[in-house]
């Protein structure tokens, strides 16, 4: 009875506070599983610039371990523009990035205790002629190995080489690009304590040029025997120029699906069709974000549907810039999750690696409302075998989208976790609640409880305008879910 008087208010909440209402049917083909993402699927970043500015993060933070800990398994990757100018355990000049055995010891403590795998992209711009110079990187690389962090940690070389001419860089071609992973892959098979580690590139933006694409085909070509997964990056836009309202405009959706689609079939054009693909860095707006916007609640709409669109059309990872420091950063200055952490930690609780195919009716040109499928994470959450999870968000300020859905789940009770700004109606709030209570960690080392809202088999869910939520149908006895 409780159960069905909190659905009441809810709908006649979404009648109240909307200009209007638009159905939405929604069918899910259960039939078939269309991607397995990673079990470290969301995960993220810290920029090497740190090194360089020495902004460094105290890893011993219970607090910050304590975040960590709730988005693994994850990936963290270290990397970033000033990668090409890093150098280990060398004397500082003004334009080199300085990583000690202090500084590496810290990023491998603070990865295993949190159950993350630490990734660490070397400097491609120590040449020596057309050759990659790795003097440098075996000096880390035997620290490693002598400290037994090699079980920890994986390697990149460089980030975003179609930049180097911009960035006043030696330019290089797939065949020295390619020729410098090989070096480095010998370099980890003939240490034993390295032999283990893996590595994954070429990290490249800007992927939509065609002559950006022939070298991400050449890089798979020559590199995908050892190849762990081709990384690419991707921004939608600049974020210094954007405002809320390029992070709520529908038409940015249209964005990564070519991409994607792009990647994916170079790749299995390639001499090494099966090599995954991952974003090991992407987020909003690149040059840092959008001061005021990035960590906002009005952030998580195109974030969200990053981590759902790219899990539909076949990425295996997503690693979000940036954990700490930036505009964008998932976690504030004083540790304190931003906006994008807590949709984050829901989806890593929820949502599971096998992803269904989603088809809607009834949207606008560009769709407003964005509907995606997984079956239900069982390790993280208290749902059994053959629950599903569906995660939604509605872009439009005026409509509420009412989510009828078809099939099995016609006749399925389900659980619903709705987000909404801290600050009632106001998308650059700073804080999130959930189902209408507000998210704040109890303690450096708690995580506040989530209770869902149930709802009664038949029943369609009121998307409010400028919300998103996470529902789950737990006993949608879906077969290829147990």
């Amino acid at each position: 009875m409780l159960l069905n008087l909190l659905y009441l208010a809810i709908f006649c909440t979404a009648s109240s506070s909307s200009l209007s209402t638009r159905n939405v049917p929604v069918t899910i083909d259960t039939n078939k599983v269309i991607n397995i993402v990673d079990n470290r699927f969301l995960s993220y970043t810290i920029d090497t610039s740190t090194y360089k500015w020495k902004n460094f993060i105290d890893f011993s933070s219970p607090r910050l371990r304590t975040l960590m800990s709730q988005l693994s398994p994850a990936v963290l990757r270290v990397g970033g523009t000033a990668a090409d100018v890093l150098v280990y355990n060398e004397t500082s000049n003004k334009r080199n990035a300085i990583v000690t055995k202090d500084n590496i010891t810290a990023l491998v403590d603070v990865t295993k205790s949190t159950n993350t795998r630490l990734i660490f992209d070397l400097n491609q711009q120590l040449r020596n002629g057309t050759e990659w110079d790795s003097t440098n990187a075996e000096k880390l690389i035997k620290f490693c190995s002598k400290m037994n962090y090699c079980n920890s940690m994986d390697w990149e070389l460089g980030n975003e080489p179609e930049s180097y001419r911009k960035n006043n860089r030696q330019v290089l071609t797939a065949q020295q690009i390619g020729d410098g992973y090989v070096k480095l892959n010998s370099l980890l098979r003939s240490d034993h304590n390295c032999q283990n580690s893996f590595i994954v590139g070429p990290a490249l933006g800007r992927f939509i040029k065609p002559k950006l694409q022939k070298l991400f085909s050449s890089f798979v070509d020559i590199t995908g025997s050892f190849l762990k997964a081709a990384t690419i990056h991707h921004y939608y836009f600049a974020g210094p120029s954007a405002t809320k309202e390029t992070y709520m405009n529908a038409s940015y959706f249209a964005d990564l699906p070519n991409l994607i689609g792009k990647a994916l079939s170079l790749i299995k054009a390639s001499k090494y069709p099966g090599v995954p693909l991952w974003f090991s860095e992407t987020s909003t707006g690149y040059g840092s974000g959008t001061a005021n916007v990035s960590d906002r609640f009005v952030s998580g709409f195109l974030w969200l549907e990053k981590l759902g669109i790219s899990a539909a059309r076949g990425a295996k990872v997503v690693c979000r810039q940036i954990l700490y420091r930036g505009n964008y950063a998932l976690i504030d200055g004083k540790l304190n999750p931003n906006p994008d952490y807590w949709f984050s930690w829901i989806h890593k609780m929820l949502v599971g690696q096998k992803v269904f195919a989603v088809n809607l009716t009834g949207l606008p040109t560009p769709p407003t409302t964005r509907v995606y499928a997984h079956c239900a994470n069982t390790a993280r959450s208290s749902y059994g075998p053959g629950a599903v999870t569906v995660f939604a968000l509605n872009v439009d300020t005026t409509t509420t989208s009412f989510l009828a859905f078809s099939g099995p789940f016609a006749n399925q009770s389900y659980d619903s976790y709705l987000l909404e700004p801290g600050d009632p109606g106001d998308v650059l709030s700073k804080s999130v609640n959930l189902n209408g209570q507000t998210l704040t960690m109890p303690s450096d080392v708690a995580m506040p409880e989530i209770v869902p809202i149930g709802h009664p088999a038949g029943a369609a869910f009121a998307l409010l305008p400028a919300t998103m939520a996470f529902l789950v149908f737990p006993d949608a006895k879906i077969p290829l879910c147990h």
